[in-house]
């Protein structure tokens, strides 16, 4: 099979979020087996326009600001140069409409929707722009197959009137790097993830703020975004000392996740709570807030907390808990790590190429040799 895929950004730009390694893990094995897989994204910093990443083929134009007023021009010329059997027209952002400038086979895959929750990222202008262009998407896109990274995605997509077919294809957790040597921190208490807006990381230096009341902690916020600059100074008002530590490679973050006592997930909505799984297969429980896709990875009372977005009290008492209790930290602890092996990329990887197969009529004998 021939796989043109169209993301904002690949898995190696600095800005890479949860998306980026979604399509990444699950079209891996896709790529090992012999599928061709092109990747059409935004230009990053210090980027090349062409690059060959872990088998895929990147071809990178424009940039974040205007990406997708070049996707229509340049799908054309891919689609003339190259024979693609099928588009993955990733609707993460804002929606890049292919079906409405071409006639090829698509498929939508789709992480969340932001709903009313861009008006906390942005400007008015510019969200009401998302939110108009994502009310759009079951009239452009009502012929396509789409593919929800969450049931909490399928539920929106259903409410914003999509009637077309979906077939949800969770995460899996990606290879432990190997080597790492996990050295526990009973006070060190982590966010793992972009550092946007949405991502409500104020609500989580909220309830740091209530716990320096009592104890000495130690945090880090991990990660980059826009939102990292109004989020240092907010907790400077506080008078708290916390670690941004910005964008760190794989392996950095593994170790952090190993290290850590307890990862936040204070988000008011996740397609799927990616780096709340991540820390779950290190071993260490997660406090997130209870907010469509965060849901769906936590066992409450088990593997860790959900507790009511916006709730900083809750918050804060979920955290102390699980620094005070070492019983329930370990048996939490634990059952995270359990819990966390059920999710396989390996299986959602299997699922996707079927879907492919399926929507392209191609067998796995012929989508193999094709490339």
């Amino acid at each position: 099979m021939n796989i043109l895929v169209i993301n904002w950004q690949d898995w190696k730009n600095d800005l890479a979020g949860g998306a980026e390694v979604y399509l990444f893990e699950i079209l891996s094995p896709l790529v090992k087996q012999g599928h061709r897989v092109i990747i059409l994204a935004s230009r990053g910093k210090n980027q090349k326009r062409y690059d060959i990443v872990d088998g895929f083929e990147v071809i990178r134009i424009g940039h974040r600001a205007n990406f997708n007023f070049h996707v229509p021009n340049a799908v054309r010329a891919l689609l003339r140069h190259h024979r693609i059997d099928i588009v993955i027209d990733d609707l993460n952002k804002i929606p890049f409409y292919t079906p409405f400038f071409y006639r090829k086979k698509t498929c939508a895959m789709v992480m969340h929707l932001f709903r009313s929750a861009i008006f906390r990222e942005t400007n008015v202008l510019f969200a009401l722009y998302v939110y108009v262009a994502e009310n759009l998407i079951p009239y452009i896109y009502r012929k396509t197959h789409f593919i929800a990274i969450s049931h909490s995605t399928e539920e929106d997509l259903r409410k914003l009137g999509v009637k077309n077919k979906i077939s949800v294809i969770p995460s899996g957790i990606p290879k432990m790097p190997s080597g790492l040597k996990p050295n526990r921190q009973k006070d060190l208490i982590t966010y793992v993830g972009r550092v946007k807006k949405y991502k409500s990381i104020h609500h989580f230096i909220d309830a740091v703020s209530l716990l320096s009341e009592k104890r000495k902690l130690k945090v880090m916020i991990v990660g980059d975004g826009d939102a990292k600059d109004d989020l240092v100074e907010y907790a400077r008002q506080k008078g708290l000392n916390l670690d941004f530590t910005g964008f760190v490679d794989e392996r950095v973050k593994f170790q952090i996740y190993a290290d850590s006592r307890v990862v936040v997930q204070p988000s008011v909505k996740e397609g799927w709570g990616l780096t709340a799984i991540e820390a779950q297969a290190c071993g260490t429980p997660v406090v997130c807030a209870d907010s469509p896709g965060l849901r769906e990875v936590v066992i409450n009372g088990k593997t860790g907390y959900l507790y009511p977005y916006g709730d900083i009290e809750s918050l804060a008492d979920y955290i102390d808990e699980l620094i005070e209790n070492n019983d329930k930290w370990r048996s939490f602890s634990l059952a995270a790590r359990e819990w966390a092996q059920t999710f396989s990329w390996g299986n959602s990887s299997q699922k996707l190429e079927k879907l492919l197969m399926a929507e392209t009529g191609l067998s796995a004998t012929t989508g193999s040799s094709a490339c």
